[in-house]
């Protein structure tokens, strides 16, 4: 009797082998948009390089002024990666110009915590504002959004910039879509922050404050929180690129974020299309 159970087991164990070496592998096809700033294309290259090496083909849509990274050339060349660059204006990013440059030491020596709020800001509205621009200048380039709805994508990577803009374009492809993010914007994927130990970008505090630098970093977070709540809510792009579909504002296109869908695509490469049809 003990021959036979050892035995069966040996079967059961051979054909659950069978079945995961020989179980359909289907690569996905990924669209990766970052925003224009140098390190966010970097980390969006890099990453669509990697989900490359384990099956899938990505492509990444990159301001045209923004750096290429180095090693762009060489994963090219295996043929499931794609790095194409859109027409924008400026001859840098404007995160990594001069002017943002000087501002971001304005922050470090600051004494003045009036100072830091309004430099702060300024740079958040100018960042705002270009990257608006950008994603203007690649939703009017014909070519590439037509490239983009022929070329059968199934996931896209997008960084939560502007994205009553940026967003709508996986939205018009009926596309899921996640968002590759920072610690600092965790709202954006509906993970609690609390600002009283989580101090915000600006202040310079660490998380040994005391109880003023607490309440200071708290009212600091609830002033992010409300210039949030009166973010552009237009629904124009979405209405000029999907006029089929329920018309949404960026709150409402964030929340449609599916971040499940991105951890199978990072941490698998077995059947893409039943993981998506499960968490779906």
């Amino acid at each position: 009797m003990a021959s036979t159970g050892i035995y069966t087991k040996t079967v059961v164990l051979i054909l659950i082998s069978a079945e995961v070496m020989f179980a359909p592998i289907f690569g996905a096809k990924i669209l990766f948009i970052p925003a224009n700033v140098n390190s966010h294309v970097l980390y969006f290259s890099r990453l669509a390089a990697d989900l490359t090496q384990i099956g899938h083909m990505t492509r990444v849509l990159a301001p045209s002024n923004a750096h290429v990274p180095q090693f762009i050339t060489h994963v090219e060349s295996n043929g499931n990666f794609s790095y194409t660059t859109y027409p924008v204006d400026g001859e840098e990013p404007f995160m990594n110009s001069r002017n943002v440059s000087a501002a971001i030491m304005r922050l470090a020596v600051s004494q003045s915590l009036w100072e830091r709020f309004t430099v702060l800001r300024d740079l958040l509205k100018g960042f705002v504002h270009h990257c608006e621009l950008d994603c203007v200048r690649l939703v009017d380039n014909d070519h590439i959004m037509k490239q983009v709805r022929d070329e059968g994508y199934q996931f896209a990577v997008m960084d939560p910039v502007v994205p009553q803009c940026y967003y709508a374009i996986p939205y018009s492809i009926g596309v899921p879509y996640a968002t590759l993010c920072i610690p600092v914007m965790t709202w954006t994927y509906r993970v609690p922050r609390f600002p009283s130990f989580a101090p915000p970008p600006g202040l310079s505090y660490t998380d040994r404050m005391s109880f003023f630098q607490r309440l200071m970093t708290f009212g600091a977070g609830q002033l992010m929180m409300l210039g949030v709540q009166f973010q552009n809510k237009t629904t124009a792009y979405v209405d000029r690129m999907a006029p089929d579909r329920p018309s949404l504002n960026h709150r409402q296109l964030l929340h449609q974020v599916g971040h499940t869908l991105f951890l199978f695509v990072i941490n698998s490469r077995v059947s893409w299309s039943t993981k998506l049809r499960a968490a779906m």
